[in-house]
């Protein structure tokens, strides 16, 4: 059973990770990287995915996918948004589903 479920994290890995890239490219500027380690579901049943941004270790970040869309929005370090989002979204961070309607509406 162990080994199913690490090879289901992977695979929620390699999903999520396009969500996740979409999230940071879109609302912050000068993360050049993202490194995903793992994914865990925590007690309650939700899976969180983490990782870090840029090499940098101490700019992690922890996905939840709380839905079946899957990661709409991405916590992390606050030296993140302090140092890389993109001012006109300080107040109204976009999800993935938010930004995705909007470039299929330009499309």
């Amino acid at each position: 059973m162990k080994k199913q479920e690490e090879q289901n994290m992977k695979e929620i890995l390699a999903e999520q990770k396009p969500r996740i890239e979409t999230f940071f490219n879109y609302n912050y500027n000068g993360i050049n990287k993202i490194t995903l380690t793992n994914a865990k579901k925590n007690p309650t049943g939700v899976v969180h995915i983490k990782g870090y941004l840029n090499d940098n270790e101490d700019l992690w970040i922890d996905a939840g996918l709380y839905d079946k869309n899957g990661v709409e929005i991405v916590n992390s370090a606050k030296e993140v948004d302090e140092n890389f989002l993109k001012p006109e979204y300080e107040e109204n961070i976009k999800t993935v589903s938010e930004i995705e309607k909007k470039e299929n509406a330009n499309k």
